[in-house]
C-alpha cells in the first residue's frame, strides 16, 4: 500500500485531534496523573501515566501494515480477554486479540476489507474504547473508527490545494424555541470575492448528527480537490441535524415538522447571512440513509424551494399512484429484513415526465452493492427512468457506510449547478 495514502492525515483526523494519534510518540510519564493538592491520587493503566519518571514510547491504537491489512493494539495490562468488534456492514463479528509485551494486546485483522470501518474495543466482556484511535460518532454513540484505504481515495485526501473555511453557526428556531446548530463550508476566495455561490444543504443519517459530513464524511476536503481540479462548481455546503426537537410537558421531546424548519428557517437563515444565489434551481437537498428519505420528502414537497435532489443509501421512495410497479419505500427492521413503510405522495410532482423533468434539475440516486436497499432501488428507479423521467442510478462497492456516501456525495456534487 503506498505509504503517502496510508499516511495522509484526512484518514485519520477526527473530532478530538486533527492530527495522527496513531503514531508512535515519546511522551513524559508523571508521577500522580492527577494532582494530589486535588484530593486524589490514582495510577491509572494507561502508558505514560503511573510514575517510572521516564520517557515513554507509546504505541499506536491502530496503524495499516504494507499488505493492507490493519493491525490494531490495546493496551490493558490486567486484561484476560481483549476483542475488537466491527459495527456491521464490512466488518461483522468479533476478533481477539493477543497479549503481547508490556501490558498490549495485538491483533492483525486479516479478514477486514478495506474502507471506513466503525469499531468498539470489549475488554473482558465490558465494551470500552481505544484512546489512541480516532473517535467518530454513530448509531447514537461515540466509536472508534479507522480506515484500510481503498484504491480510488485520492478525492478526499486532504492535498495541497486551496483550502475553504468551515464556519459554525447558532440559529434560534422561532417554531422549536431552541438553538440549532449549524455547519456551513464556504470555498476557498469567499472572503476576499464579492461572488454568490449556489448551496448544498446535505443530511446525515440516523442515529449521527450536523459534524459528521465534515468529520466522517470528509465533504470540506472532497469540495477543495473538485474545484482544484475544476470538476465542480463552487458552491456553499450547509450541515443541520435533520431533527426538529419541540418540548412537551415534564421534559419531553417529540421531533416533528424538519422540513418546514429547513425551508422557512434554516434556508432564509443562510442566505440572509452568505452570498448566496438565493433561486431554487441553485439550491440542492441530499442526504443519506434515513436523512436520504428526508431530504426527499424535502424536495419533493417543496419544489419552489429545491430543484435538485441526491439520495444516498435511502431506497427510491417515490410513492406515485399508478406510476411505479415496485413498492417505493421500504424500512429496515432490527433483524436486517426489510419491511414495506408508507411514504408521502407526490403525484404532482411526478404527473408526467415533462412536468417532473422540467421542474427537478438533477435527481441522483445511489447505493452501495452491499446493501439490502440496493436490490430494491435500482429496479424501481430504472422503471422511471425507462418511462421518460430524468432520474440517475449510481452505485458503488460496499455496504450502509461512508465508503459508499463518499462516493455519492463527490459524484452529485460533479453533476449539480450546471
Amino acid at each position: 500500500m503506498k505509504k503517502e495514502i496510508r499516511d495522509n492525515q484526512a484518514l485519520n483526523a477526527h473530532m478530538l485531534s486533527f492530527d495522527c494519534v496513531q503514531r508512535k510518540m515519546e511522551i513524559p510519564t508523571f508521577q500522580t496523573p492527577i494532582d494530589p493538592a486535588a484530593g486524589a491520587k490514582i495510577a491509572l493503566p494507561f502508558p505514560g501515566f503511573g510514575g517510572t519518571g521516564k520517557p515513554f514510547v507509546r504505541e499506536p491504537g491502530v496503524k495499516i501494515l504494507d499488505n493492507g491489512h490493519a493491525e490494531v493494539t490495546y493496551f490493558a495490562p490486567d486484561a484476560k480477554r481483549v476483542e475488537i468488534a466491527g459495527i456491521g456492514g464490512s466488518m461483522q463479528g468479533r476478533y481477539d486479540l493477543e497479549k503481547v509485551e508490556d501490558g498490549y494486546w495485538r491483533a492483525e485483522l486479516d479478514e477486514v476489507r478495506d474502507g471506513f470501518h466503525f469499531c468498539v474495543f470489549i475488554v473482558d466482556g465490558v465494551m470500552t474504547f481505544n484512546p489512541v484511535m480516532p473517535f467518530g460518532f454513530g448509531a447514537n454513540n461515540v466509536l472508534n473508527f479507522f480506515e484500510v484505504p481503498k484504491e480510488d481515495t485520492d478525492f478526499y485526501l486532504l492535498k495541497d490545494v486551496p483550502h475553504g473555511t468551515i464556519h459554525m453557526e447558532l440559529l434560534k428556531s422561532e417554531s422549536k424555541g431552541r438553538y440549532r446548530n449549524l455547519w456551513v463550508y464556504t470555498p476557498y476566495g469567499y472572503e476576499t470575492s464579492n461572488k454568490r455561490y449556489p448551496v448544498l444543504h446535505i443530511l446525515h443519517g440516523g442515529g449521527e448528527n450536523e459534524t459528521c459530513w465534515f468529520l466522517l464524511g470528509k465533504i470540506n476536503l472532497i469540495a477543495d480537490n473538485l474545484i482544484a481540479e475544476g470538476k465542480c462548481e463552487e458552491m456553499i455546503i450547509v450541515t443541520s441535524a435533520f431533527a426538529a426537537p419541540e418540548e412537551l410537558e415534564d421534559g419531553v421531546f417529540i421531533d416533528r415538522g424538519f422540513p418546514d424548519v429547513m425551508c422557512n428557517e434554516i434556508v432564509p437563515f443562510i442566505d440572509e447571512r452568505y452570498r448566496t444565489i438565493a433561486d431554487r434551481e441553485y439550491r440542492a437537498m441530499a442526504g443519506l440513509s434515513a436523512g436520504g428519505s428526508m431530504a426527499r420528502q424535502i424536495a419533493h414537497g417543496h419544489p419552489d424551494v429545491f430543484a435538485n435532489l441526491g439520495q444516498f443509501s435511502a431506497g427510491a421512495g417515490f410513492s406515485v399512484a399508478g406510476l411505479s410497479t415496485v413498492p417505493g419505500s421500504f424500512a429496515l427492521l432490527p433483524n436486517g429484513n426489510m419491511a414495506q413503510a408508507e411514504a408521502p405522495h407526490y403525484d404532482e410532482l411526478f404527473s408526467s415526465p415533462e412536468h417532473f423533468n422540467s421542474t427537478m434539475k438533477v435527481t441522483f440516486i445511489t447505493c452501495g452493492t452491499d446493501d439490502p436497499r440496493h436490490a430494491y432501488t435500482q429496479p424501481q428507479v430504472q422503471e422511471l427512468i425507462d418511462k421518460g423521467y430524468n432520474l440517475e442510478y449510481s452505485f458503488y462497492p460496499g455496504y450502509h457506510e461512508w465508503d459508499v456516501w463518499r462516493y455519492s456525495a463527490r459524484d452529485y456534487m460533479m453533476r449539480l449547478f450546471k
